[in-house]
């Protein structure tokens, strides 16, 4: 019995470490009919009155700025600007998530091992964290998971609910005089258990600028993986 707790016990540790590997999942829309870029300057603007003057905004049009500058653009620094880049940006409630598993009892001296790591994104670790409610898993009740889906050992199922929350970000790009006619229009969104999205907005960019300006009318799913704690 000794044996076969102890191979339960492998199996569930291996698949902790497996899943420890976090990523933000993104979807990313375009159209565009934007000339391949030649030097042009560039004034990135907020779409939202509200946000003028803000310093969330101004730190978002500086990553989206950076991005534009690895592909030729420069800032106009007060100069007349060629191209008006605008930015509006959001995060609202999203789906709730429930998860059923099964835990063991016993096993008391792994009880909360898990909860001392945890996703940089989320600074509640361990036990009843914000994003991942009882994240320590089995663990946190001092269990592991039968891999067989039986309750033979003295399982018994459990349930846990998670909030999500929808993150966007979109971009227009747009002559500054003559055409009013937009170049760029693009929208990046990622559901997740974060609503911190200074947190999360760098990679939110990082998915948007993959293969940009991506192709015109069509939506591409891009994995970003975060960096391990």
């Amino acid at each position: 019995m000794k044996k076969l707790y102890k191979i339960i016990t492998t199996i569930f540790v291996a698949g902790l470490l497996v899943s420890c590997t976090q990523s933000i999942r993104t979807n990313v829309t375009r159209f565009h009919m934007l000339p391949a870029p030649s030097g042009e300057k560039i004034v990135i603007v907020p779409m939202n009155p509200a946000n003028n003057g803000s310093l969330e905004f101004a730190n978002y049009a500086t990553l989206v700025g950076n991005a534009l500058g690895s592909f030729g653009y420069v800032p106009a620094n007060g100069e007349e600007a060629d191209l008006v880049v605008q930015l509006d940006y959001g995060v609202e409630d999203g789906p709730t998530t429930v998860r059923t598993s099964a835990g063991v009892s016993g096993f008391g001296h792994y009880g909360g091992y898990y909860g001392h790591y945890g996703n940089p994104w989320f600074p509640y670790r361990g036990y009843r964290s914000r994003y991942y409610g009882y994240y320590g898993g089995p663990y946190a009740y001092g269990g592991v998971y039968d891999p067989f889906g039986y309750y033979s050992l003295g399982m018994a199922p459990r349930i846990r609910t998670y909030a999500n929350y929808n993150r966007h970000l979109k971009m227009i790009i747009k002559p500054n005089q003559g055409s009013s006619q937009n170049l760029y229009e693009g929208e990046v969104k990622s559901t997740g258990r974060s609503n911190r999205l200074h947190e999360i907005m760098p990679y939110m960019v990082q998915a948007f600028f993959t293969n940009f300006p991506g192709v015109s009318g069509a939506s591409e799913s891009v994995s970003i993986e975060l960096p391990e704690s």
